[in-house]
């Protein structure tokens, strides 16, 4: 990531959890930089793709539309 950098805070089920947390050790990273670069990735594919939030600001009546929860 370049520039400013933003902290959040995000609840994942236990089992995502545990999975990331398995890929950052293998990968020899903190899990908070693996779910950085995945969440970066993540953005630029829908980016790529044209995603629509990506075209427009959202008026108050889009925000939240344009992600599904699986």
């Amino acid at each position: 990531m370049m520039g400013m950098t933003k902290r959040i805070q995000v609840t994942l089920p236990n089992r995502l959890a545990e999975d990331l947390q398995k890929w950052a050790d293998y990968d020899g990273r903190p899990l908070s930089n693996l779910a950085a670069y995945l969440l970066e990735r993540a953005v630029n594919e829908a980016k790529a793709e044209d995603a629509e939030w990506a075209k427009e600001t959202p008026s108050p009546a889009k925000k939240g539309k344009g992600i599904s929860k699986s």
